[in-house]
């Protein structure tokens, strides 16, 4: 299809990838990391909370032992290198994190997906490694949490079930099995514990990051402690997840880019999912593809986001990328994970379209006002403040914004967002609306994935596509 646009002409190819693999990819079949290791899952508040407490302990006796050995060493070089944030203290809180799981693992999961300006160098180091892997149950806390959710009898309800799990999460650990019918399907199963450990997690961690000053910057943190709390107690209920992935895979049905897994609900309760097993290779994956692949991978997801922004107002929030699987064959991304799901009010939808909408324009005053509709602003802040703020909205607006295909690598307008942080930290009057943590999760995690593929996409004839179908409800 041949899309114009101003002098050039540039062409959407058919992308032919039959025979294309990742470089990083698992086949058919994906497996565990080989530094995960079997442990037991602390699973009581009083286990997790002397956990963190024996971390912070380690991270400053490392601290002290390694400041004594660089002052033998080479006291002038070494002394201006943070002692706190050693190689051997970064390994004790990778490790801890990964033993730990739950919550804080999830949370530095979810931060590893941000922009490495938006957080300090040495945050993003820890939790790239802790997004890389996680540990896994023992057998016999394996067994109790099968026998307490499907029964004694779980066995008969397969026809095949692989013990070793081919992927161990923050929350759960994921295993291959084979219904009698012969269909293929995986199952997660949460660990024990981490459903009613969320709070006392997520608060112990948040001490041990700020004894070490490494709490993200610019946030209002008691408010986004606040919502990571309240997702986090979504993302460990798998019947709302069940829920969240059946009202998904309607939505998106007949649309030809994606596919949602069947839930088997007979397989899945409080703590186990069981859903079929689908093809393909984590979108980051990609990266080494050929660019009419990447762009085309890049331009789904932002239709994705699109959609569920003002569409079906309704997210997935999750940006982890290996909660998005491309399959070359049938040329489909497959959605894999629903714990983390938004319902956006009609209003906040509306709002949130029209400030998209004034970045085109450069209408300042449009973006002020709906921003105070939506609770970003207050009305009474600085003009510091809504400079600032406006800039920020601006650099979410600006890839539909362009007539031409917009390059994520050259143009990376969302990394001066980092700039910003230091007068939304001192101007700021009002915490975000809560759901803006989520969507910003979303749309950074997407803006991400296609700087991180070097994407050159024409943006704005699918968002003007979106916006008339906002409008006049046209077909997408």
């Amino acid at each position: 299809k041949l899309l114009q646009f101003g002098s050039k002409q540039w062409y959407q190819r058919r992308v032919r990838v039959s025979n294309y693999t990742p470089k990083k990819s698992g086949g058919k079949r994906r497996s565990l990391d080989r530094r995960a290791q079997r442990r037991v899952v602390p699973d009581t508040k009083i286990k997790r909370a002397l956990g963190f407490g024996a971390l912070a302990a380690s991270v400053g006796w490392g601290t002290i032992s390694e400041i004594a050995k660089r002052s033998i060493s080479d006291p002038i070089n070494e002394k201006n290198k943070s002692a706190l944030l050693s190689d051997e203290n970064v390994e004790r809180i990778v490790g801890k994190l990964c033993e730990m799981r739950g919550a804080a693992l999830k949370i530095g999961q979810m931060v590893s997906i941000q922009d490495e300006g938006l957080i300090s160098p040495e945050f993003a180091k820890i939790m790239a490694r802790v997004r890389e892997n996680a540990d896994f149950m023992p057998d016999h806390q394996f067994e109790a949490q099968m026998k307490s959710n499907l029964g004694a009898d779980w066995r008969s309800k397969f026809a095949d079930f692989e013990m070793i799990p081919f992927a161990a999460a923050s929350l759960g650990q994921v295993h291959y099995a084979t219904l009698h019918d012969g269909t293929k399907v995986v199952v997660k199963v949460q660990y024990p514990g981490v459903a009613n450990s969320i709070n006392s997690d997520i608060d112990n961690l948040t001490a041990v990051l700020s004894v070490v000053n490494l709490v993200p910057k610019g946030a209002h943190i008691d408010q986004a402690l606040v919502v990571a709390k309240k997702e986090l107690a979504y993302e460990t209920d798998y019947i709302r997840e069940a829920e969240s992935q059946e009202k998904m895979r309607s939505l998106l049905e007949g649309d030809p880019d994606f596919e949602v897994p069947r839930v088997f609900r007979e397989l899945s309760t409080q703590h186990v999912l069981t859903q079929e097993f689908v093809e393909g290779d984590p979108i980051d994956s990609f990266d080494d593809a050929p660019i009419e692949l990447r762009n085309a991978i890049g331009l789904k997801m932002l239709k994705l986001c699109l959609r569920e922004l003002f569409e079906f107002q309704y997210m997935q929030t999750d940006p982890n990328w290996s909660n998005f699987f491309y399959d070359t064959q049938s040329k489909k991304i497959k959605l894999l994970d629903f714990g983390a799901t938004l319902d956006l009010s009609e209003e906040f939808s509306n709002n949130y379209l029209q400030v998209i909408r004034s970045c085109a324009t450069d209408d300042r005053q449009a973006i002020i006002d709906a921003s105070i509709s939506m609770g970003f602003l207050s009305g009474y802040e600085s003009e510091l403040m809504l400079d600032a703020h406006c800039e920020a909205i601006k650099v979410v607006g600006e890839p539909f914004a362009y007539d031409e295909p917009y390059d994520f690598v050259e143009k990376a307008a969302y990394k001066r967002v980092a700039k910003l942080l230091e007068v939304f930290a001192k101007h700021r009057i009002t915490a975000p609306p809560e759901e803006s943590y989520a969507l910003n999760r979303k749309l950074s995690g997407a803006f991400l994935l296609c700087n991180k593929l070097n994407a050159v996409i024409p943006c704005k004839p699918l968002f003007d596509r979106v916006y008339d179908h906002k409008m006049n409800r046209v077909s997408v």
